[in-house]
């Protein structure tokens, strides 16, 4: 195959050649006019997600989306707990896209005091605001992800029950009032697939004077034979220890997958 020879000198015509359309508009992919904005004044939108808000570049002034819904919180995505800006359609609720929350030091800097208003975060990130100092909200791979989670659709949404044998694999939804009813009262809960056992409630268990077993008094009172057995320690470890031991059980446990 014969090869292709290319000096310096013709490259740098080549590439000052590319950059003289790329500037007067036309460019390799064909930039149309109609996509610069006029002073003082925003293009058509006819691609793309909505805009929750807008900021005139003249004047600074806010004009803000009802139809876009925006809500700060943070991301679970791993340990750090980053901040995130969550973007929904209000109709249908929907969620449009994941970005870094502004309010966030982990995520934003300079970042937002707490009680900035939610304008303050629009104009912060726009440089139409006449401040001169924009704030970054970002978010890793991993926050964005949080979109493809929450659109999985084999995401669990509603409470599950075992409908066959263990390890059958077969689950029936149930509402969260039958969950709370039957984990507090317990009973027959699997009498429906095949299951003639009563299963003991938290209500059974709340039992903190009865010795779980007399012959051995070390292990303490009924509602030892609650456990706790917890995940990541993001918060959720701290609530499940105060309900642990208001429930009067000893055995509450954290565990990770570090």
């Amino acid at each position: 195959m014969e090869r292709f020879n290319l000096d310096r000198r013709s490259f740098l015509k080549a590439a000052g050649s590319i950059g003289a359309l790329s500037v007067a508009g036309v460019g390799l992919v064909g930039q149309p006019r109609s996509a610069y904005a006029n002073e003082g004044a925003f293009p058509e939108q006819k691609y793309g997600q909505p805009l929750e808000a807008t900021v005139d570049p003249a004047t600074g002034k806010l004009e803000v989306n009802e139809e876009v819904v925006v809500r700060y919180s943070a991301c679970l995505g791993c340990y750090s707990s980053c901040g995130s800006r969550l973007k929904l359609d209000r109709q249908s609720g929907r969620l449009i896209s994941v970005g870094g929350n502004p309010y966030h030091p982990s995520c934003a800097y300079p970042f937002l005091n707490f009680d900035e208003p939610l304008s303050e975060a629009y104009l912060s990130m726009s440089y139409a605001s006449g401040k001169g100092n924009l704030t970054r909200g970002t978010s890793c791979g991993r926050g964005q992800a949080t979109q493809d989670v929450y659109s999985q659709p084999d995401r669990i949404t509603v409470p599950l029950k075992r409908a066959g044998k263990r390890g059958e694999g077969k689950w029936k939804p149930i509402s969260w009032d039958d969950l709370i009813r039957e984990v507090t009262e317990g009973g027959k809960l699997f009498l429906d697939a095949g299951e003639d056992r009563e299963v003991e409630g938290f209500l059974a268990l709340h039992d903190t004077k009865t010795p779980m077993n007399p012959d051995q008094p070390d292990l303490g009172p009924v509602s030892n034979q609650f456990v706790m057995l917890g995940g990541r320690g993001d918060g959720r470890t701290t609530i499940g220890t105060r309900f642990t031991n208001c429930f009067g059980s000893l055995n509450q446990y954290g565990h990770g997958a570090t």
